[in-house]
């Protein structure tokens, strides 16, 4: 088992990204994570299964909205706001993970909330949820965001797992 992250698509314009999909990474961090994974891919046969998690942002114990986005609370943010974040609840990936033993799932598979939300509706939340100065958008050209998907999580959910938080909760 191996968790990656939804990084290796890169922007996709807020297309709908699958396993299927070609991967593209934004940077050397997403570059570094498909190489591990193709290592690990080539490393699988019948004897050693392997299964990767490419991971939406964690959410969860320890790693709460309120301590990771409240820093942006009253600022003015580049752009509109209107690309989309993949999220995953700490919980669904320790179940998810022992889901994949259980069954020795091999393979890729999107780890990531059913309901994709876009920046300005999650910081929206946030800042109600914790009565925080709202974040603005300025509206400019912001420079081409590199995680721009939305993320299926459909073939992992077709192997019988079930999303425990299907939707960010604040």
């Amino acid at each position: 088992m191996y968790t990656s992250s939804g990084a290796v698509y890169g922007n996709s314009n807020g297309a709908w990204v699958s396993e299927l999909s070609p991967v593209a990474p934004a940077n050397r961090h997403g570059e570094i994570l498909h190489e591990t994974e193709q290592v690990l891919l080539s490393a699988s046969s019948q004897d050693l299964k392997v299964c990767i998690f490419r991971l939406g942002a964690i959410y969860g114990p320890d790693r709460e909205f309120k301590k990771r986005l409240s820093k942006v609370a009253g600022t003015t943010r580049p752009g509109t706001g209107n690309h989309f974040t993949n999220w995953i609840h700490l919980d669904d990936i320790v179940s998810a993970s022992e889901f994949a033993l259980a069954r020795q799932l091999q393979g890729v598979y999107n780890l990531v909330n059913d309901v994709p939300i876009t920046a300005r509706e999650l910081f929206k939340q946030v800042c109600d949820r914790y009565e925080l100065p709202e974040v603005e958008w300025d509206g400019s050209d912001a420079p081409q965001r590199s995680n721009n998907r939305r993320i299926s999580n459909q073939k992992l959910k077709a192997e019988g797992y079930q999303i425990i938080h299907p939707e960010v909760e604040i």
